[in-house]
């Protein structure tokens, strides 16, 4: 009897192939996602120290406060872009999430398909088989 071939191979490769790509954007967009948060601490913190480290000098107070208000508005503008990219990302990663399941789904369905034409491919091969088994027994018989 022939080997089982799965006919839809070449679509459960394709399908395979499509959760990896959206595994592997995943992965960068969750890189992208950390190394954004890192960012943001960052200047989250550079504005809370900048309050800690505030220095007074009695020869030009006003000219280093203005300083400091100006370090301190350029941070809270870069906290703002970088808050905004969070939520950007945050969104696209949820959005690749959603694919990637959707992906992974789409490849479980041809493995089970797979799977269900190899088992009934089996089944059949198992059937010939007995039946080929059960003509053998019938001639041994006939011929005794």
């Amino acid at each position: 009897m022939k080997k089982f071939k799965f006919r839809l191979e070449s679509v459960l490769k394709v399908r395979a192939l499509h959760k990896k790509l959206a595994e592997r954007d995943l992965a960068a967009t969750q890189h992208k996602v950390n190394r954004n948060t890192r960012e943001l601490e960052g200047v989250r913190d550079a504005y809370a120290q900048s309050f800690a480290a505030q220095v007074y000098d009695a020869a030009n107070p006003a000219y280093l406060n203005e300083v400091l208000l100006h370090y301190r508005k350029g941070l809270k503008a870069r906290e703002e872009v970088l808050a905004e990219r969070q939520k950007e990302l945050n969104e696209k990663l949820e959005s690749e999430k959603k694919i990637l399941t959707r992906r992974m789904r789409d490849e479980m369905v041809m493995d089970k398909l797979k799977d269900h034409q190899k088992q009934e491919y089996l089944r059949q091969v198992d059937l010939q088989e007995q039946s080929e088994i059960e003509e053998i027994d019938l001639l041994k018989r006939g011929n005794k």
